[in-house]
């Protein structure tokens, strides 16, 4: 098999040309001679994930929900049923191939690899930071937070090709405290439309599938990130609202460019910074701190933390791709139109003005992003004015998510 029939699978295509030579001896082919064979049951544990070359499967979860999936299709790219225990019965729909490979082990080096990428332009400081930072996850000396059941659960029921709002019911019913911070969001300032919500299946209907999602996966990783030394205890509440000015900033931007979701831009803008909480999860561990030297390497390294944290919970490529390029300001999207890459870039530097990060970053007017949003909507005037409009809509965002 050459190394680029490899790259059309997501985690493959991470992966260096070094690395994907390594891990070949690795994989296993599994060949699948008529419709009905069994490759996944359902409950399966066993570290291995499966990749579709050819032909299609039929995927059942436990209510009796299907989807099939065809090799060469979007939802090919991916690993088939990767949750363990598994939530499907996968079987084969015609002949097929698939190859298997330990899930550990192509995660390692998925991880290894996004770790690496623009590695050299670090100080001497976050270098080796990041050194230690890698040894401690080869060792398995600290590892990533894994996601809350009810969020992957809720990712589940959205991969299915026709979800319904009553399997999104009954996965939140299950958690009174997720439906109860759900219910609230849906009455909230944000979203309040007509009568208040008091039920999931209104909360759901008020808010979309996606905006429902998104929300679960921010309220649970609200809990996953906590600490005990006061100082990172601190600085991760400072992250969270960081994330919440940045997001209220992007949403405003929203209003001039409608291409672009209002509710993307918000939940996009919650997350961009979330590689600051994955270092300071690790700085917890550290008997001393140098607060001084911690803040440089939060800065700097927050992409590449972040693109680790997001690759490991299974994010959108496109989240992916703009977290990755956080601190290149002079990167832009292609096109005239202005992108959520864009609109997050200028909404951070705006989110910037009048603190002690303003004069370490480039002026708005530097940066080709702001330049694409003036010929498109954004006057002087209303981007002047824009950190003050968002005041009242970063407080209730804050209160939403107990900040």
């Amino acid at each position: 098999m050459k190394l680029q029939d490899l790259r059309q699978f997501e985690q493959f295509s991470q992966l260096s040309d070094e690395q994907l030579i390594l891990i070949k001896p690795k994989l296993k082919l599994k060949r699948c001679q008529a419709a009905g064979e069994m490759i996944i049951p359902r409950g399966y544990e066993k570290d291995l994930e499966f990749f579709l070359l050819q032909g299609s499967l039929l995927l059942v979860a436990e209510d009796g929900q299907q989807q099939e999936i065809t090799a060469d299709s979007p939802a090919a790219r991916l690993s088939i049923a990767r949750l363990r225990p598994s939530l499907y019965e996968v079987t084969s729909a015609e002949p097929c191939q698939l190859l298997a490979i330990s899930g550990s082990l192509l995660t390692q080096q998925v991880q290894a690899s996004n770790l690496e990428r623009e590695n050299a332009g670090l100080s001497e400081t976050a270098n080796k930071f990041y050194r230690r930072l890698k040894t401690a996850l080869e060792n398995r000396n600290f590892s990533l937070p894994s996601l809350p059941s009810v969020a992957l659960k809720v990712r589940e029921v959205l991969q299915q090709e026709e979800p319904e709002i009553k399997d999104l019911e009954r996965v939140l019913n299950r958690d009174p405290s997720m439906l109860a911070k759900l219910i609230a969001a849906a009455n909230s300032p944000l979203y309040r439309r007509g009568n208040t919500c008091q039920s999931s299946g209104e909360a759901i209907m008020r808010l979309g599938l996606d905006t429902t999602s998104q929300l679960v996966m921010l309220f649970s990783l609200r809990q996953l990130f906590k600490a005990n030394n006061p100082w990172v205890k601190q600085r991760m509440t400072q992250s969270w609202c960081q994330g919440v000015k940045v997001a209220a900033i992007a949403q405003l931007l929203t209003l001039h460019h409608p291409h672009i979701s209002a509710d993307r831009a918000l939940l996009v803008g919650l997350i961009h910074n979330l590689g600051e909480l994955a270092i300071l999860k690790f700085i917890d561990l550290e008997p001393e701190i140098d607060q001084q030297q911690m803040e440089q390497v939060l800065e700097e390294l927050m992409p590449e933390a972040g693109v680790l944290l997001l690759n490991y919970w299974g994010f959108d490529e496109e989240v992916i791709r703009l977290v990755a390029q956080l601190n290149n300001w002079q990167s832009t999207s292609e096109g005239s139109q202005a992108s959520l890459e864009d609109l997050i870039r200028v909404a951070r530097l705006h989110s910037f003005i009048g603190t002690e990060k303003q004069h370490r970053h480039p002026r708005l007017d530097e940066v080709p992003a702001f330049q694409k949003l003036t010929t498109q909507g954004l006057t002087p005037e209303f981007s002047l004015t824009l950190v003050e409009d968002a005041a009242d809509q970063v407080e209730e965002v804050q209160e939403m998510f107990g900040l």
